[in-house]
């Protein structure tokens, strides 16, 4: 099976505008997601943006990038765009913001999506201010891994075990939702041209619209954390990280 991994990089971010070139040890934050990338994928990576100065920046560091349209509303569209013009068997979208991605989660994604056509990941939850943040993104499975429902509340809710419990974590059992996704190309072609629905508007979750359209999303555990950079606080714990962990 032939795998592209796709990096898609929205210049114009509501909360961080230009994130993903902001700097990072001296790089800029895109950087260290493509490098970590091209450990997994070589020389099938690319950048999918909508600004020239992610493309020039991408290709000064010896990747690869294409321009991509202005009007799509999340990476799963940008990654439509790209399958139209990069022919491959499968495909993973790799969050541009997440500078501390291991490269193992990439590679679980990409062994999944040998048996499934839409893969994603979910890390255990063991600290209870994640827990109850709704910037944190819950996801719960049935019994053969598939994803039942992704929410920013508290799912499941622990009716007999008050919420400031330690056994609430320990018992119950909680992860959270990793951002990334693997597609066949044909399931690609099919999701992004599905409508909206109200689950996804109500949450401001995209996968919520697959689950909607009845299509199956198969979540694999991962041991490995990544932190994404969405707002000037999170990019200054990122760099207080980065002079451990890049």
């Amino acid at each position: 099976m032939r795998v592209l991994g796709v990096i898609p990089a929205r210049y114009h971010s509501q909360r961080l505008p230009g994130k993903v070139l902001l700097p990072l040890r001296g790089k800029p934050i895109i950087y260290h997601v493509y490098e970590r990338a091209r450990e997994v994928f070589g020389e099938d990576l690319l950048v999918a943006t909508d600004d020239m100065r992610v493309v020039q920046a991408v290709e000064s560091f010896g990747g690869r990038a294409v321009m991509t349209r202005t009007t799509h509303t999340s990476g799963t569209e940008r990654l439509g765009e790209v399958a139209e013009r990069f022919v491959y068997d499968a495909y993973v979208n790799i969050q541009a913001d997440e500078p501390f991605l291991h490269p193992q989660q990439l590679v679980l994604i990409r062994e999944a999506l040998q048996r499934r056509p839409l893969v994603t990941l979910m890390h255990r939850i063991l600290d209870y201010e994640e827990l109850m943040s709704p910037s944190v993104v819950k996801v719960v499975t049935d019994k053969e891994g598939r994803a039942l429902y992704f929410s920013r509340a508290l799912i499941p809710h622990p009716r007999d075990l008050p919420l400031t419990s330690a056994e609430m974590l320990s018992k119950v059992g909680y992860f959270r939702h990793v951002g990334l996704y693997g597609y066949w190309r044909s399931t690609l072609i099919e999701i992004v041209a599905v409508s909206p629905c109200p689950l996804e508007e109500a949450e401001q979750l995209e996968q919520l619209r697959w689950l909607y359209h009845g299509y199956s999303i198969w979540v694999e555990e991962t041991p490995y954390r990544s932190f994404a950079i969405d707002t000037p606080e999170e990019y200054e714990r990122a760099k207080a990280l980065a002079q451990t962990l890049l």
